[in-house]
């Protein structure tokens, strides 16, 4: 059989149209659905593929078209079945992701189940690895797109409280801490020391994991040049930790906490957070501290609460930075409590605070207000350089050892009204840049103000002094020096200028404070004999100090 080229073509078009029409109607047609799009475009394909290729030798007519032709043709058709190919695979792929989500979520679920059962697992190892596959599927629901924002949250918070109830799990050998501290057991200890020792070091280890897992995803502190904090958001910063009533054994120092709740929890032997960091709320409210507690040179970036704390043995806050509010209202420290050269940038608590041992607050900065009101120092208070940028409130606060303010600096009031003063206060070369308010006060042993210079009012209103009456001049033996407490001559016309801008009407039972007159700028004052008034704002910066003074008070 020959057909002539014209006719050839003909026949090659038709069947090509019919052979395109089942796939077409596969895709567009009320075939959709019964007939797979794929399939038919297959068979379509290698049927116009075979067809075109068997019609060559009728349309060309030589064996040369033949020959040339028809591997050419057959090559086309199979790249394009490969093509398609390729594509139903990475389709069927993205379907089988997009429509079987659950089955990625239900084996995290699983490994989620196993995990959480080998966290009680004897070996530490085991445990450990544990912890380390939960911390991983907590980034793997984070990093889910497939979910909403709020979904991953809530996926990720149910294993990160998981991790927090281990940490909240009860360990017994955590009260034995302070025999571990050794290699060798303690007299009379009770039970197999070898093996607790071993599990006791393991699970300290394990523990800490828990944060360590939490740090490196918790958000990091950066500082400008202006040397301000700046707090870079973590991929765990919007869980909330809990670990309220937890009992820690193990050191979490030089870590980064964030949202950390330690309320109510008990800090043993081998816990210190020194040079940690704290981001967001930190609470440690009714936390109970037994052993030395390490928070030097922490940072505190968000508020930080400490009310009823009972610190049982020493505290360290030394050099820590506390970045907003810090709470110590109603602590209790029993021994020793240092927060020397520590910075608080926004308000401090610490009104009803007992502290039982020494209170070392040297060289530490309140920039804004601060309050102890209602605290009591049963032995030394030492705030020797402090700053104190806002307000302070010692209102009612219990001095019971020497109090030490020399050289601190109030560039807000001064409130010691009611304050009761056992043991020495000395507070020489303070600076009141505004109101210095004792009224009330109680002064039962010696009390010193040589060099203080009270820029604002002073007010001795109904102080006792009980034994001696108050210094406000000395004299250095060796060298002679005098050093003179400085009142300031308030300007005429303001509220309280005039001879009323101090007030030294001790209490009627006190020793009295000795006044003399001394006069500056045309108004006469009557202040501490030997004292001497100044002009606040003869200020000179070149020689650093006032240029108009007024002879000693006599």
């Amino acid at each position: 059989m020959h057909l002539a080229p014209s006719t050839a073509w003909a026949w090659l078009i038709a069947c090509a149209v019919v052979i395109l029409f089942f796939p077409l109607a596969a895709q567009f047609g009320n075939l959709k659905g019964k007939l797979s799009s794929f399939r038919t475009w297959v068979w379509a394909i290698a049927l116009l593929g075979i067809v075109t290729a068997g019609f060559i030798p009728f349309t060309f007519g030589t064996d040369i078209a033949n020959f040339e032709v028809q591997p050419f043709i057959f090559f086309i058709t199979g790249t394009l079945l490969g093509v398609l190919f390729l594509g139903e695979f990475h389709r069927m792929n993205a379907q089988k992701k997009l429509k079987h989500p659950q089955r990625v979520h239900a084996e995290r679920r699983t490994r989620y189940s196993k995990a959480v059962e080998h966290l009680a697992y004897p070996n530490p190892a085991v445990r450990a690895s544990a912890i380390s596959t939960l911390a991983g599927l907590v980034d793997e629901w984070l990093a889910d797109e497939q979910l909403s924002v709020e979904a991953r949250q809530k996926e990720g918070q149910v294993i990160v409280n998981a991790l927090c109830a281990y940490v909240r799990s009860p360990f017994a050998r955590a009260f034995k801490a302070e025999a571990f501290e050794s290699d060798t057991p303690p007299a009379n200890y009770a039970g197999d020391f070898a093996t607790d020792l071993a599990a006791f070091r393991g699970e300290q280890d394990v523990r800490r994991s828990v944060f360590v897992e939490m740090s490196k995803r918790s958000s990091t502190l950066t500082e400008n040049e202006k040397g301000e904090v700046a707090v870079v958001p973590g991929a765990w910063s919007g869980f909330e930790f809990d670990f309220s009533r937890a009992v820690i054994f193990y050191p979490l120092d030089g870590l980064t906490l964030e949202n950390a709740d330690f309320s109510a929890a008990k800090f043993c032997n081998g816990s210190d957070f020194s040079g940690a960091a704290f981001v967001g709320t930190v609470d440690f409210s009714r936390a109970t501290f037994g052993e030395i507690v390490g928070f030097g040179d922490a940072t505190f970036a968000g508020d930080a609460n400490f009310s009823h704390a009972t610190f049982t043995r020493s505290a360290n806050f030394g050099g820590a930075s506390f970045g907003q509010s810090a709470d110590f209202g109603c602590s209790t420290f029993n021994h020793r409590a240092s927060f020397d050269h520590a910075t608080f940038n926004a308000n401090a608590e610490f009104h009803e605070a007992s502290f039982g041992g020494h209170a070392d607050f040297h060289d530490i900065a309140f920039a804004a207000d601060v309050r102890f009101s209602g605290a009591s120092f049963d032995q030394d208070a030492g705030f020797y350089g402090a700053s104190f940028g806002g307000n302070a409130s010692f209102f009612r606060t219990d001095f019971a050892g020497t109090a030490e303010f020399r050289e601190a600096v109030f560039e807000g009031y001064a409130g010691f009204s009611t304050a009761a003063f056992s043991g020495d206060a000395n507070f020489s070369g303070v600076v009141f840049e505004r109101l210095a308010w004792f009224a009330d006060a109680a002064f039962e042993a010696g009390a010193e103000f040589a060099g203080a210079s009270f820029m604002g009012v002073a007010d001795f209103c109904n102080v006792s002094f009980v034994k001696t009456p108050p210094v406000f001049v000395t004299e250095d033996a060796t060298s002679g020096e005098v050093c003179r407490a400085r009142f300031a001559a308030l300007p005429a016309g303001s509220e309280s200028a005039g001879q009323e801008a101090h007030n030294f009407a001790v209490y009627e039972g006190s020793q009295p404070i000795p006044l003399g007159t001394a006069g500056l700028n045309g108004v006469g004052y009557r202040i501490p004999v030997g004292a001497v008034l100044f002009d606040p704002a003869s200020w000179d910066e070149r020689q650093k100090k006032y240029t108009r003074i007024s002879e000693p008070a006599q």
